[in-house]
């Protein structure tokens, strides 16, 4: 055995170190991996040519969330509630958060969700080694079946807790393996693997990956009831198996107690009465399951039919795996688990694409159509792939040559290819499509088949050779395929958190509500109170609500201050105005927004928003808007009193940044300010404030003259502002000479030095957002006739001079518990939302706690299941890595 330990090193040590080196260009920071650059709101100077990955729960659920729970745990608290988002709600019972799950601590680090997706990664390709050597293959078999599993097409496309779950598999597997090999040589114990592999997959944090895993779980257990047995034992395999389940799940017990018990109060989104079960991907897309960029880029092109199918494909396979997958297939060794992986794959398949009878057939299996299944049963179809392909490496290698099945195999394959691109012709005849991508997509594959098919025909190598060169074509492909999103990332950016620090000062316990910047549940992640959320499962109490009395056109599971379910329906801003007294309620004391876009910014009176084309500047050149003195048209509002910055829209001509400096000077009558801004940042259309050296004072019967000057630059540039009408006498000259012909688009926004004597203006501006105070918000706690003395939102003192209710602006759930002088007091509902407690006469100190509803029958679980753990160790013989019995 030495020596098969030996040779087994180098190949289990690249499994290891492989996704360290392919992710190393983020590792040392080249490329941006923090997905806060682009989904959080608050970068500037972030140049983002292509999406990195398909969903942005990335960053809106696990980094924010799970960032939020790590700190929990680091400041000795079970992540069971979050307080940050909505108006409180449910932190580990969401699942989405993983808060419970061990790797999420890593998001307490900087880069800490890189790490974790790294770890995962080596953990898939570990535990896959681990099984197939238990399998009985080789190293280097082994060896390419991990390296294609742990490089999947889910760990390339998504990053959020879907692919937390994925590693899990192969252990669970190993678990069942471990119970057949034990049971078979009459030794006892055998399922901890199970157990583990099992209650991890539900800690991890994404159920629907986690159950579709275990169906294949079920379905490999059953196919190795075949071959020769002793009598009797199929049913101790069995029933070991069924203990190493229960096992599994009494150890996920708190997750489960907290996530079931959620539930009856939470709103699903379409995963209620099968809503996904008449969905499914589109057949014409096929052909991005063995050429994933032969369509284009993630996202490409920007059509509806393309966004409907990134917004639900989950992975892809590639030529390299799916051939030799394929050649795996026919063996004979291990005949039936060949076959049930085969199977698996083909039926799954068939169903993700739409496959008519297959389809009705798999959504018909409790749960599958509940979920998006077309996207979450993506990981177990790769995990099939890899074994398949690592049994095909292991076929070569013990053959002389390769046989007319294996051959088979192949051209099966490549017959599949060829199937996919039919299906796709209407999509490739379009010219959005006729890209790049597609032939390179095309030259790719046509260097992996072709030199596969080389490598099959050729008699001089080996069969170790063989197997070598094949499994190495598949693998370079893999980690091809999986570097490609990766080189998306951001190059550059920087995190503007000037505004998040503002909130921590003067937010205390009240709330924000952003209109962009700092995006839902990035307040969870930074401690600061924000009513917008993005999840799912969400309370059902304050879905119902927001869509009541805050944002009825928004979207109820993103409540986000943005997307709009009508797009000519009222905007956020319109719901804002129109009852701002809803928002005080809920607690808010700041409204977020783009700069220079404040839902309480004056609007001059009639001036309209035109499409029209942007006014080109070269180096040197000036345009100069002039608007007479009229108390009724003069853009400005005479009660902000001082203007201290000015807001543009200006655009890039071309491709990249522009460059040059931008600078202007406004005068209202004889009182001027200069200001200045570099040109760098603008990449597109984007929105700039340029402050001004001091803040002008304005009068309504002073005239406004405001100059935009660039210096240097050779780029195309565009600056776009307001225009008036034609009644305001206003004049618009470039380098002095009037514009004629069509006037360009020209607009701008004064921004007042300090806030509306109303107290509905600015407190706080940069480049990335605008903080408005909302005045007189509804306080967080509160009680008639008392003085409130809050230490945190779970704490305070209390001084009454009668019995008063005390009121607390979070969300009433079953779980909540209050002691008041260290007595329990029931917390009640107050109105649909919040809580309240009764208190006595006199001080009292008041402590509120969370728990989810049951939780000592989770706790109880727990303990059994561990137990159960210890007995499944079993005194087997001890084995290391390399043993393949």
């Amino acid at each position: 055995m030495p020596s098969d330990a030996a040779n087994s090193r180098t190949p289990l040590f690249l499994v290891l170190i492989a996704p360290i080196l392919a992710k190393l260009h983020l590792i040392l920071g080249w490329r941006l991996a923090d997905a806060r650059f682009v989904e959080s709101g608050i970068a500037a100077r972030v140049l983002r040519r292509s999406l990195s990955t398909l969903d942005p729960n990335i960053a809106y659920t696990s980094q924010a969330l799970g960032h939020r729970a790590a700190l929990d745990w680091l400041s000795g608290h079970i992540p069971w509630w979050n307080p940050y988002s909505g108006v409180g709600m449910p932190l580990a019972g969401d699942m989405q958060s993983a808060a419970l799950f061990p790797l999420t601590m890593l998001l307490a680090l900087p880069n800490g969700q890189l790490y974790m997706h790294i770890s995962l990664q080596v953990l898939a390709g570990l535990f896959t080694w681990m099984l197939l050597r238990r399998l009985g293959l080789a190293p280097m078999a082994s060896a390419v079946a991990a390296l294609l599993f742990e490089f999947n097409g889910t760990y390339a496309w998504l990053g959020n807790a879907v692919v937390n779950p994925i590693c899990f598999l192969p252990m669970t597997l190993l678990g069942v393996e471990t119970v057949r090999t034990r049971v078979q040589a009459g030794a006892r114990g055998g399922w901890a693997w199970i157990v583990l592999g099992l209650a991890l997959s539900l800690y991890a944090g994404f159920p629907e990956v986690a159950y579709f895993n275990g169906l294949l779980v079920g379905v490999w257990t059953l196919a190795r009831l075949a071959g020769a047995w002793p009598e009797g034992t199929r049913a101790d395999y069995l029933a070991r198996t069924a203990l190493g389940a229960v096992g599994g799940l009494l150890v996920a017990g708190p997750i489960l107690v907290a996530f079931l018990g959620y539930l009856p109060d939470a709103n699903l989104g379409d995963h209620s009465n099968g809503g996904f079960r008449h969905v499914h991907l589109s057949a014409a897309r096929l052909i991005t399951l063995v050429l994933p960029y032969a369509l284009g880029r993630l996202s490409d092109p920007g059509t509806a039919e393309s966004f409907g199918f990134w917004g639900g494909v989950g992975g892809y396979a590639g030529v390299g795996l799916l051939a030799l997958s394929m050649i795996g297939a026919v063996g004979i060794h291990l005949r039936p688990l060949r076959l049930v992986l085969a199977g698996w794959v083909a039926i799954v398949t068939g169903a993700m694409y739409g496959l008519p009878v297959v389809n009705s057939l798999v959504t018909a299996i409790p749960g599958v159509g509940w979920a998006m299944f077309f996207r979450y049963f993506a990981p177990s179809v790769a995990f099939a792939l890899a074994v398949l392909a690592g049994l095909a490496c292991q076929d070569l290698t013990e053959a002389a040559k390769p046989t007319r099945r294996q051959w088979l195999g192949f051209l099966t394959a490549m017959a599949f290819v060829a199937l996919a691109s039919g299906l796709a012709a209407p999509l490739l005849a379009l010219k959005p499509y006729r890209a790049p991508w597609l032939w390179g997509s095309l030259a790719v594959a046509a260097m992996v088949l072709g030199g596969m098919a080389a490598i099959l025909r050729r008699s001089t190598p080996g069969s170790h050779c063989r197997a070598h060169w094949l499994g190495g074509l598949a693998v370079a492909e893999a980690v091809l395929l999986l570097l490609i999103p990766t080189l998306f990332y951001p190059g550059a950016g920087d995190l503007r958190e000037g505004g998040i620090d503002f909130l921590r000062s003067h937010l205390g316990l009240q709330r924000f509500y952003t209109l962009g910047p700092i995006q839902p549940n990035y307040g969870a992640y930074y401690g600061i109170g924000g009513i917008n959320h993005n999840n799912l499962p969400l309370p059902a109490a304050w879905v119902d609500h927001v869509v009541q009395r805050l944002d009825d056109n928004t979207y109820p599971i993103a409540f986000d201050g943005r997307d709009r379910r009508v797009a000519t329906g009222p905007s956020a801003v319109d719901n804002l105005r129109r009852d701002p007294d809803a928002y005080r309620d809920m607690g808010v004391r700041y409204v977020v927004s783009v700069p220079g876009e404040g839902p309480f910014d004056w609007a001059p009176p009639g001036m309209v928003d035109q499409v029209q084309r942007p006014l080109a500047l070269a180096g040197g050149d000036m345009a100069t808007l002039t608007l007479p003195a009229d108390a009724h048209r003069a853009p400005f509002d005479a009660r902000r009193g001082r203007v201290a910055a000015v807001g543009l829209h200006v655009s890039s001509l071309k491709n990249g940044a522009a460059d040059g400096r931008l600078t202007l000077r406004l005068c209202a009558g004889t009182m001027c300010a200069d200001g200045g801004h570099e040109l760098s940042d603008v990449v597109g259309g984007s929105y700039i404030l340029v402050p001004l050296a001091e803040a002008v004072p304005l009068a309504g019967d002073a005239p406004l003259t405001l100059a935009v000057s660039r210096v240097g630059g050779r780029k195309r540039f565009g600056l776009s502002m307001w225009t008036a009408g034609t009644d305001t006498g206003r004049t618009f000259t470039l380098n002095g000479a009037p514009i004629l012909d069509v006037e360009p688009h020209v607009a701008f926004a004064l921004v007042g030095a300090e806030p509306a004597d109303e107290g509905g203006g600015p407190v706080f501006r940069d480049d990335v957002m605008q903080i408005d105070a909302l005045p007189d918000p509804r306080p967080y706690f509160g009680a008639d006739g008392c003085h409130l003395s809050p230490i945190s939102r779970e704490r305070l003192a209390t001084d009454c001079a009668a019995p008063a209710a005390l009121t607390r602006l979070e969300l009433f759930m079953p779980g909540w518990r209050a002691t008041v002088n260290g007595r329990e007091q029931v917390v009640k509902a107050d109105g649909p939302l919040f809580q309240k407690v009764e208190l006595p006469a006199g001080r009292s100190e008041v402590v509120f706690r969370y728990t989810p509803p049951h939780m000592g029958w989770g706790y109880g679980a727990l303990a059994a299941g561990l137990a159960l753990f210890v007995l499944g160790m079993g005194q087997g013989r001890r084995r290391n890595l390399s043993d393949p019995r």
